[in-house]
């Protein structure tokens, strides 16, 4: 992990690139994690350097996301109800009139503050569970033993509790053809959306094996058919990335030029791309009590940003050997 960035020979204020393109800040709170999910896209040495955000550092996110109109804040890790103050953090967005979104694989101690009422809709507007099958033995081959339990428990608890609640999907190649009856079960259950990703090949995905990485046609074949999905409730809906592009055919957006998805790390070291923070070298921004400041002006993001006008000149698409991101993504028709 970076040492945190303040002190470097340039420290001025960073603002996004355009107002109203940021609607959601990304805080990763603690490094702590009860999982290490075979596909993680953090590295372990995030994992190994026992970091975590103090709440005033939070609360100054919260100062800075206010200040430039972004509605919500995501709180991840590691696993972030691991954080001794994540109820806290929880409170203080919410009571700010901040949605707060959490992304956890259902640890017990998320499980205990939601059945002890410390968090639920009072002050969580949705949370994202980790889940990527129905079937129990794959999704703890890749995340552990008791993780599928740990996720199909939480799921149940929210929906006991009135909390919105999402499911992540990570699609290595073993769940591809289990996903329409996750996708029913979400329904069901209830769920507002299901998210399907493709496996994390940087961080400690980087080691996955790649023959659990699914292959194109198979991937294409899935995004069709969520496009041409139709929903039945108008609450519900799938989103799948859309994974490859056809020749000549650009990205929608880029994180990176239109500050759309900011990332900040407990450090306080941020990141305009998400599949950027397992490199410590590439993040040029540092939040420093409720600023963001520019603190090296010559280093990673802002040494891309010059050739980013077309997605050919991502090096991450380079190493990935595919020609579109994480945030390149298509639905399913919501019913009206």
């Amino acid at each position: 992990m970076a040492q945190p960035l303040v002190g470097a020979a340039l420290d001025v204020p960073w603002e996004p690139a355009s107002v109203g393109s940021l609607t959601s800040v990304d805080v990763y709170v603690t490094t702590n994690c009860n999982r290490r999910c075979t596909y993680c896209f953090l590295p372990t040495e995030f994992f190994a350097s026992g970091r975590r955000m103090s709440l005033d550092s939070f609360s100054g996110v919260v100062d800075w996301s206010q200040r430039h109109g972004v509605g919500e804040i995501t709180l991840l890790g590691g696993e972030p109800s691991l954080h001794p103050d994540f109820t806290e953090m929880a409170s203080l967005a919410s009571a700010r009139g901040m949605n707060v979104r959490v992304v956890t694989n259902g640890a017990r101690r998320f499980r205990r503050l939601l059945a002890e009422g410390a968090v639920g809709p009072h002050n969580l507007s949705r949370v994202a569970v980790s889940l990527d099958t129905l079937d129990q033995t794959v999704q703890d081959e890749f995340r552990g033993p008791g993780a599928w339990q740990d996720a199909m428990t939480t799921v149940s608890l929210l929906r006991e509790h009135g909390v919105l609640f999402d499911i992540n999907v990570t699609a290595v190649k073993p769940v591809l053809t289990g996903i329409p009856a996750l996708i029913d079960f979400a329904d069901q259950a209830g769920c507002r959306r299901v998210n399907v990703h493709w496996p994390s090949t940087m961080g400690i995905g980087s080691d996955l094996d790649p023959q659990q990485l699914p292959e194109r046609d198979e991937w294409e074949a899935l995004v069709g058919w969520v496009e041409k999905r139709e929903e039945r409730r108008p609450d519900f809906f799938v989103e799948i990335e859309r994974g490859f592009l056809a020749e000549g055919e650009q990205l929608t957006g880029c994180a990176l030029t239109d500050s759309s998805n900011l990332q900040i790390l407990p450090d306080g070291s941020a990141y305009r791309c998400g599949l950027l923070v397992d490199q410590a070298e590439m993040a040029s921004l540092s939040m420093t009590g409720d600023q963001i400041r520019l603190v090296r002006p010559e280093h990673g993001e802002e040494l891309l940003l010059p050739g980013m006008s077309s997605c050919d000149a991502c090096p991450v698409m380079q190493v990935y050997g595919r020609r579109a991101c994480i945030y390149d993504k298509v639905s399913s028709v919501r019913h009206p």
